[in-house]
């Protein structure tokens, strides 16, 4: 029992000495008291408070004020609890949102991506360097200089709620234009800005943009024709027949060598420099690769001319050896724009025949015939009805569509329309959205509105996965926002084909497909464009015409008593 009682004792003995730990004055005193807390727990402190300081400051707004007062009692509220400044903060909104912190990297980052876009890099034409290199030899070896290339015929129809302004805006022409064309005769400004339901307007712009050539009918007999008739933007006016100008090639290079004239009214100096500017350039420009030698002069070739790419060669190089102008390779690049891609389909082994008209390879082209290794056989054929030409199967039937308005089956709704001059809604700047918006499921079958190749196919951050097609040597389409490609760059496609499935890749609100269509490079409404207005109706008398007019071509590519002896 003693024992017991001697455990109890020792027990609470501890325990009162637990409860009593103290330190003493002699241990304070001492020279090797140094705290309760090392230096390290003491920097710990001094950091956390300096950081809860540092918070306090950047989050209370009242903190800024300019007011005495409110700065007396910001300072104080700074170290005191208030209820006045305790609100709700939403767990699904970040911390820097709620306290209105923003870095100016992701504001800048935001405004860049805010509208459907992508680089020009991804926008041109792969084939758009071999068209430069050859427009420019065009000019200062055959001085042709109509080369330019990326002019378009347009026509507008006239549409409900439209006017004329509208209808410039449509096809991106600067309204300092329409002024211009308003200001040329103002007894016919009325003319100009009375529309009809129905009436066709046609514009021929070029790659910059510029309007070159305006038509407006007047009535059911006479139409104004507006043309350019200098580099300083002046422009004439004429009244004519209904019908009477012809929208052909020949029209289009008066057009484009007309305004490519210097101002009447222009200083001679101001002349002469701007001479011996462009001299320079296009010196330049041959500087790039060395001017090939031509082997075979145009004044000595056949009426028909073969062409063999060789190991290493360009085609325009390889064509020039054999005998065609720089101003005839200009006229193929363009002639097959939408089924060959120059930079990537043609290669070593393959070749090409050029048929002329008449003999020693005089008069128009009117047969082109390419071989390919990969693609097989593409050609193009002259129609002498209309001066232009087309595959074997380019003449359909009128009833037939040349360029489907839309490139899907399904119904959708617009949800973001075309508009040029739509203004950011955070900086007030004009940001245009250069295509139309399709809502639209993720997954849904996209399909090319009319024959072309594949210009791009990729992704890129702002847009996802985004396809470019080329359909002609001006008219190209872009779509954007893609889930999946179904083509690859280089391939031909036909009209109808499905080449992607809409989706929700890139900076994107929702499913949805972003689609363009462009224009020499510049974006056109794509609900409003009409596209097929190029295309020919033929009866059937004048297709079997051209069909045997074909046959006979074929025949005569491979004669091989019509090409020049060496």
């Amino acid at each position: 029992m003693s024992a017991i009682c001697n455990v109890n004792e020792d027990f609470l003995q501890d325990t009162k000495m637990i409860s009593e730990d103290y330190i003493s004055k002699e241990a304070i005193g001492s020279s090797a008291w140094k705290g309760p807390l090392s230096k390290k727990h003491n920097k710990a402190i001094l950091a956390t408070f300096i950081l809860a300081l540092t918070l306090s400051i950047a989050t209370n707004k009242n903190f800024y004020s300019t007011s005495e007062d409110t700065d007396s009692s910001s300072n104080s509220n700074m170290f005191a609890y208030s209820d006045e400044h305790v609100t709700d903060i939403d767990d699904s909104v970040p911390l820097t949102q709620a306290y209105g912190i923003t870095s100016n990297k992701d504001k800048t980052r935001q405004m860049e991506n805010y509208d459907d876009s992508l680089p020009d890099a991804d926008l041109a034409d792969s084939d758009a360097q071999l068209d430069k290199e050859v427009s420019a030899l065009a000019k200062k070896i055959d001085k042709d200089q109509s080369s330019d290339i990326d002019t378009k015929w347009v026509t507008e129809s006239v549409q409900r709620g439209d006017n004329i302004s509208s209808l410039f805006e449509d096809l991106n022409i600067p309204a300092a234009t329409l002024m211009t064309i308003l200001d040329t005769d103002k007894s016919l400004a009325k003319r100009i800005n009375s529309l009809k339901i129905g009436e066709n307007l046609s514009f021929l712009v070029d790659g910059k943009g510029e309007l070159l050539v305006f038509i407006k009918p007047i009535s059911d007999k006479e139409q104004l024709r507006f043309y350019k008739t200098d580099k300083s933007g002046n422009y004439t006016v004429v009244k004519e027949r209904l019908g009477s100008y012809e929208m052909d090639d020949d029209a289009t290079s008066q057009a484009k060598l007309m305004a490519s004239k210097e101002a009447p009214d222009a200083k001679t100096a101001a002349t002469a420099s701007a001479s011996k500017t462009d001299t320079a350039k296009d010196t330049k420009v041959a500087a790039v690769k060395d001017e090939p030698v031509q082997e075979m002069s145009a004044a000595k070739r056949g009426r028909l001319v073969l062409v063999n790419i060789g190991k290493g060669e360009s085609f325009s190089t390889a064509a020039n050896k054999a005998g065609i102008t720089y101003t005839e390779i200009n006229k193929i690049l363009q002639m097959f724009k939408g089924k060959i891609q120059f930079s990537r389909n043609i290669r070593a082994g393959d070749s090409m025949r050029v048929l002329f008209t008449e003999s020693k390879g005089k008069g128009k082209i009117c047969a082109v015939e390419f071989t390919l290794s990969r693609g097989g056989k593409v050609a193009s054929y002259l129609n002498t009805a209309d001066g232009k030409y087309y595959d074997e199967r380019g003449l359909k039937p009128a009833r037939s569509a040349g360029f489907a308005r839309f490139p899907f089956h399904s119904r959708v709704r617009v949800t973001s329309p075309f508009n040029p001059r739509r203004l950011h809604p955070v900086t007030g700047r004009v940001r245009p959205h250069n295509g139309v918006d399709f809502g639209m499921p993720v997954g849904s079958l996209v399909s090319a509105p009319s024959d072309g190749v594949v210009d791009k196919a990729g992704f890129s951050r702002s847009a996802g996965y985004f396809i470019v097609l080329r359909h002609s040597s001006t008219v190209s389409t872009v779509y954007m926002h893609l889930s999946k490609l179904s083509v690859r760059p280089g391939q031909r496609v036909k009209q109808g084909a499905t080449i992607a499935r809409s989706g929700n890749t890139g900076i994107s609100t929702g499913p949805h497909l972003h689609y363009e269509v462009r224009i020499g490079g510049r974006a056109v409404n794509p609900l409003r464009v009409k596209l097929d207005n190029q295309r020919v109706e033929l009866n059937s008398k004048s297709r079997k015409a051209f069909a045997a007019s074909i046959k006979k071509y074929k025949r005569e590519l491979y004669q091989q008593s019509l090409m020049a002896k060496r």
